[in-house]
């Protein structure tokens, strides 16, 4: 006979999570041990030595207004009436799905699980886009989402004053409810983009300056740091490549360092990387890759492993590509070569519908969500 220590923590936490939600339900003893934090946290240590090649694609309509019912695609069942409002791309961290949206609503959901929650209301927003960090904080055991707005902005002949503001809502605090913490303001308002989280840190893209000339506005761009241990900002400069983060371009993470993904011209990427030094940030050019499909509007990267990255050619084009030597081997035409099921057992596309799909590195866990329900190491 098998030693209960031996199933339990040797066998049945190898398997997926939609076995072990089943096998909660063989005894009590059983369910208190897949639920226990020891049990979850093996599992996702686990989950991410045998899966960190696995993604989440979330597809997202671009007529502003559809809602999407995005989580038909990631869950089995819709957990709104009428669908989640427009959102912007989505965030992972271990196993859990932040899904930020235009209209100021913040969902998050565990794919695995089926669990599904809207975020409480932070401060009120002047604006309509939304600017969302999510990540877990080494320093405290602690799941944190980061969230910046702007209490009001006044645009002048010359430039634009902001009155920005940034806060934090962290869960596994031991706190009961949920509640958004008001932070140091940043030195700079935040851009509109999508920010990268890295061990103890957020990353945002923030614009320095912002002048009008008679070519137009000219951006100076900085990076903010943003310390989930002592909720302190720090000022760092952009790759040489660029002195603003335009619409061509974006942050991501790959290997655990900060990430820029430059894109001047429709066919060519330039992926830089950061290394941090003494609290110094400093921009080495890693890769040049030459793009087989022109771009319209951006390349978004997605890495999964080491040397390696996936890059989605306007959200729709997707090729994996080679660090080393800037080779590109396609994936597959998201719109026209991606399944989905239609809830009646029946595979469709969603060609004849024009969405761009967004691509989340991904891996199972059991982690729950709501106060008190997450885990320190």
């Amino acid at each position: 006979m098998i030693p209960d220590d031996v199933l339990l923590f040797q066998i049945l936490v190898r398997l997926p999570v939609k076995s072990l939600v089943r096998f909660k339900s063989v005894c009590k003893a059983w369910c208190t041990t897949i639920a226990s934090a020891h049990f979850v946290r093996l599992h996702l240590e686990l989950s991410r030595a045998t899966n960190s090649s696995s993604m989440v694609v979330v597809p997202r309509n671009y007529q502003p207004a559809v809602q999407s019912n995005v989580a038909k695609h990631i869950m089995e069942s819709t957990p709104r009436p009428n669908g989640i409002p427009r959102f912007t791309i989505p965030l992972h961290c271990d196993g859990l799905v932040l899904i930020p949206s235009v209209t100021g609503h913040i969902f998050m959901c565990n794919p695995a699980t089926k669990e599904f929650v809207e975020l409480p209301p932070g401060t009120r927003n002047v604006s309509l886009l939304q600017r969302v960090a999510f990540g877990f904080d080494p320093y405290s055991g602690t799941y944190k989402v980061a969230r910046h707005f702007l209490r009001s902005y006044r645009e002048g002949q010359i430039h634009t004053e902001y009155d920005v503001g940034h806060e934090v809502l962290t869960f596994g605090d031991g706190v009961e409810t949920l509640e958004w913490k008001a932070t140091i303001d940043p030195p700079y308002p935040i851009k509109a983009r999508t920010p990268i989280c890295l061990p103890g840190f957020f990353y945002w893209s923030a614009a320095q300056s912002v002048v009008d000339t008679d070519h137009g506005k000219l951006d100076t761009d900085v990076i903010l740091r943003f310390s989930m241990r002592d909720d302190t900002f720090t000022v760092h400069p952009n790759p040489p490549c660029s002195s603003s983060l335009t619409l061509n371009d974006l942050l991501c993470e790959l290997s655990g360092k900060l990430c820029y993904v430059h894109s001047p011209s429709p066919c060519d990427v330039f992926i830089w990387l950061a290394q941090d030094r003494d609290n110094i940030i400093t921009w080495t050019q890693r890769c040049h890759v030459n793009l087989p499909i022109p771009r319209l509007l951006r390349v978004y990267a997605c890495a999964i492993a080491e040397g390696t990255v996936f890059l989605s050619v306007d959200f729709r084009h997707l090729f994996k590509c080679n660090l080393h030597d800037g080779s590109l081997e396609k994936v597959v035409s998201m719109p026209y070569e991606l399944l989905y099921d239609n809830g009646e057992g029946i595979s469709v596309v969603l060609s004849s519908r024009l969405f761009s799909h967004y691509m989340v590195p991904y891996v199972e866990s059991l982690l729950r969500i709501g106060p008190g329900c997450m885990l320190s190491n």
